[in-house]
């Protein structure tokens, strides 16, 4: 996770182009620097980043996720209510928001008008999807947007190959993603839009694992950043089907300082890994940002990570994200 926070961070210098782009990329530093030295953990007023959920419908069903597992409402965020979230973000100083969670995120109808709100504030935006629903009317909407240099846009695609990309993530088409990745690289340079930074990302498992280094290979060069990750969250790819995950935690988790988490609905999770919101700590349409993030009881779940007292909080015992 630190190399390729790392790599992303230094790839970032080929768009900078002018002083506001020298100026996004020290930010970007600023916000990747703490991830790679370890500083993250120290506790700070308000949330580095937020990661916010536009919706937990999807139009997928991948083998390796926990949406088919999640016994949460589905819905749709407010426009109303991200645009309070952002106001807030903005007037206590983050920077940076992940515009996904459990569920694609372009399937909101108001994604664009999201993106668009997020770049009114000056914020940088990281977008994660499957690429199915990137059509060119939405990637010239996004492109318009006010996208610049500071924004990450992320493909999911776990096959190298037709086969295994489309056997791993069910209902997915590869060559209708692959075209659509092409397509938005074309337009943004057409349009002389300097960003988003493109990625494609593969989470190595055992159905793909044997087309690891042929997936790197190939978008070497075709995107601006390929990551792949060693493994996947068995706690994520396995959950709630009925398999013993005989996962003992070790490690202080670095997501609950990181960034705050919040679903459609505006309830704020505990982490990522409080799928079905067990670990309810407030709810952003009717309090702030930093009350929930400087709540007693997140403050007093980090303690028992910094003493790695993991095994009195479940949730977090048995979870390997």
């Amino acid at each position: 996770m630190k190399y390729n926070d790392l790599q992303r961070g230094l790839q970032a210098l080929k768009f900078v182009k002018s002083f506001k782009d020298l100026k996004i990329f020290y930010q970007k530093l600023t916000y990747i620097f703490p991830q790679i030295s370890g500083t993250h953990y120290k506790h700070t007023n308000v949330p580095p980043s937020l990661q916010i959920e536009p919706t937990n419908h999807c139009n997928l069903n991948c083998i390796c996720c926990a949406h088919s597992g999640s016994t949460r409402k589905r819905g749709y965020m407010d426009l109303n209510l991200f645009q309070k979230i952002i106001d807030d973000a903005s007037e206590i100083g983050i920077k940076r928001i992940h515009l996904y969670l459990l569920g694609e995120p372009l399937l909101h109808p108001q994604i664009v008008e999201m993106i668009s709100y997020i770049k009114s504030k000056n914020l940088g935006v990281h977008l994660t999807t499957n690429g199915m629903l990137l059509n060119k009317e939405k990637t010239e909407n996004i492109l318009r947007s006010g996208i610049n240099s500071a924004d990450l846009f992320t493909f999911s695609i776990l096959g190298h190959s037709k086969d295994i990309h489309e056997m791993v993530m069910r209902g997915v088409n590869h060559d209708v993603v692959l075209k659509n990745i092409f397509d938005f690289k074309e337009l943004r340079k057409k349009l002389r839009v300097n960003g988003p930074a493109i990625e494609t990302v593969f989470f190595t498992m055992p159905e793909n694992q044997h087309e690891r280094d042929q997936f790197t290979k190939y978008w070497k060069g075709r995107v601006d950043h390929v990551t792949v990750y060693e493994k996947i969250s068995k706690y994520f790819s396995d959950y709630d089907k009925m398999v013993p995950l005989n996962i003992h935690r070790k490690k202080t988790c670095p997501g609950l300082w990181e960034r705050m988490i919040i679903f459609w609905n505006g309830d704020v999770p505990l982490c990522v890994a409080d799928i079905n919101g067990k670990y309810i700590l407030g709810n952003l349409k009717n309090q702030s940002i930093k009350e929930i993030w400087n709540s007693k009881q997140l403050l007093s779940i980090k303690k028992l990570h910094e003493e790695k007292q993991f095994q009195k909080f479940p949730l977090c015992s048995m979870c390997d994200m």
